[in-house]
Order: structure tokens, then sequence, then C-alpha cells
């Protein structure tokens, strides 16, 4: 190519639309000579400036397979307006994942969110798009299915954005999450997606049933030990409706203190008062305590354990009359 890039400024545009073809078709063949490159990529360079925008649009889409450009010239492209960008930054297999991320503060939105749904999105940046992006890129990574989110990455955005419901629901749908992460979104995620990711865990990952539950119970344990008997017996209406008040929750509840969500818990399940579940734990009748037990469907071990915890704080049952008190 004979053309100087100093003289493409006077150009005619549509000559400088050819001269874009045929400067990628050089670009992009196998056949590069040497002695040419050097001046073809600087060619490019000054098209990929051009004050016309065709130009610059025609290049651009013609490189978008080329591998080997210099950096500065994908660069270039890459940080254009969208028209010209956009198609380039779908497929280009220019950058390095380590490119990708020093390149990604510098971009706009609409190029951010084009990088976040490839399929080929590397660590590197993927990192650094839920660490500084904005929301809409960053949860495009999270629901980026073809790649594999790191732990950092799943941290980073459970950091940045542990209020935003949508982006932590959509972490977890991933079927791709660390054990750690899972056991920090469990108590974040709404009750659907809560369900979703217990169920998934608990057979994807041994480990992760224990972990989820030890963490819902420890948050809810913080809320019930603050709470007054109507708070806590709202808790636990909550808990029936979105289907999780069940046995074993209600029996750690009652290990760690809270007798007031055992009797909540056995009124719901059983069907009566609150004062029912006070007098039949006051009567000290083990008939009576028998038969709330199994009308709220709790199996003979929740049974004894029940019995257990209430002996413990100084209830004990009889057969005969009422001899004991609740505290």
């Amino acid at each position: 190519m004979s053309l100087d890039p100093q003289n493409l400024a006077k150009a005619d545009p549509a000559a400088k639309v050819v001269l874009a073809k045929r400067t990628s078709r050089f670009l992009n063949s196998d056949n590069r000579p040497e002695e040419e490159l050097a001046t073809v990529e600087n060619i490019a360079r000054a098209l990929a400036q051009d004050i016309c925008l065709e130009v610059r649009e025609t290049l651009a889409f013609e490189l978008r397979y080329c591998s080997r450009l210099p950096y500065d010239l994908a660069a270039r492209i890459a940080t254009d307006v969208e028209s010209v960008s956009g198609p380039f930054i779908e497929v280009t297999t220019a950058f390095t994942d380590a490119q990708w991320a020093s390149l990604i503060p510098h971009l706009e939105e609409h190029a951010l969110m084009r990088i976040a749904k490839r399929e080929d999105l590397g660590d590197h940046a993927a990192f650094a798009i839920v660490s500084s992006c904005p929301v809409r890129p960053a949860e495009t990574v999270v629901r980026n299915d073809a790649i594999k989110l790191s732990e950092r990455s799943c941290n980073k955005t459970v950091d940045r954005f542990s209020d935003n419901e949508g982006i932590i629901d959509a972490l977890a749908q991933r079927n791709d999450l660390p054990l750690g992460v899972v056991e920090r979104i469990v108590n974040m995620v709404s009750a659907e997606y809560r369900k979703l990711l217990v169920n998934k865990y608990a057979v994807a990952q041994g480990e992760a049933a224990t972990a989820i539950n030890q963490t819902q119970e420890q948050a809810l344990w913080s809320r019930i030990a603050k709470a007054g008997p109507a708070q806590i017996h709202g808790y636990v209406i909550d808990l029936k409706a979105e289907g999780r008040l069940e046995e074993r929750l209600v029996l750690k509840m009652a290990e760690m203190g809270s007798f007031q969500f055992l009797g909540s818990a056995l009124a719901v399940e059983a069907g009566v008062t609150l004062g029912d579940v006070r007098r039949a734990f006051e009567s000290g009748e083990l008939r009576r305590m028998l038969e709330l037990v199994h009308a709220a469907g709790f199996s003979e071990d929740a049974a004894k354990q029940i019995f257990r915890y209430l002996k413990k704080n100084d209830l004990n049952f009889i057969r005969g009359e009422a001899r004991a008190s609740i505290h």
C-alpha cells in the first residue's frame, strides 16, 4: 500500500472506505510481508481516528475477526462510539483477559454490556466488571451462564451489591457457587431463591445443607433474641407461609432458649391458640404434651427432645395434677 498515512485526512471519504477494506484484508491475511506490515498498521491507526464515521465503522467491522492487532489499534476501536465498537467488541479475540480488564475502566456502558455477555469472558475481566462497573453490566456478568464465576468475583459481587436483591437472586441461580458464597447469600436472597439455593447445593455439595442451615439458624436467632412474643409469633407465621417452619428449626430455637418460638410453632402447626399451648406446658401432664406435639405433626424423637428442653428449664412433667410452671 503506497498511500502515506499522513495524507489520509485529505482523501475522499469513499476512497478511505475502500482503503479500510483493503487494509483489513491485509491484516486478516496469513501472508503479511514484514516490510509492509508497519505501514499498513499505521494506515489502520489513522483510519481508526478518521473524522468520517463510516470509515471507522468499516474498519472496525472488517477487523472484528483479526486476532493479530496492535493493542493500541484494538483499544482505539473498542473505545469508539457504539456503532463502531459494538460489533468489534462482541467477537474480537485481539485482547487477552488481562488486557480486557485494564481496558474496562475506560469503556462506556454499552461496551461493557457487550463484553459482559461474551461466552469467553475471563476471570480478570469479570472481576473488573463486578468490582467497578454499573449495575447492569455487573448483573449481566452474574447471569452469564457460559462462564465460570470465580470465588473472588462472587465475593466482590456480594460486597458491592448485598442490598440489590436482583443481583443476589441472580447469583443464587448459578450452578458453580463456592460453598463460602452460598453461606454468605443464603439469608440475602428472596424466599423463592433461598429454597432453590438450599435444594440445589444440598445435592451438589454434601456439606452445603448443614452450612446453610447453621447460617439460617443464626440469622433467625439474632432476630428472635431481640423480639417480643408478638414479633416472634409473627416470625413463626411467616416461616410457615414460606414453607420453612421445619421441625429441625423449631427444635434448634428451643435448644437455644426460645420457648416462645417453640410455643408459637406448636400452636401454628397444631392449629390451636397460644393459650392452649401455655396451658399444656403448665399442666405438667405428659399426656397433654404428647397430644399437642403429635397434633403439630412432630416426630417421636422431637417430642423427646422437647421434653428434655422443658425439663432442663425446671418443667417437670407428671401423670397427675399440675405441678409445673413455665418461665
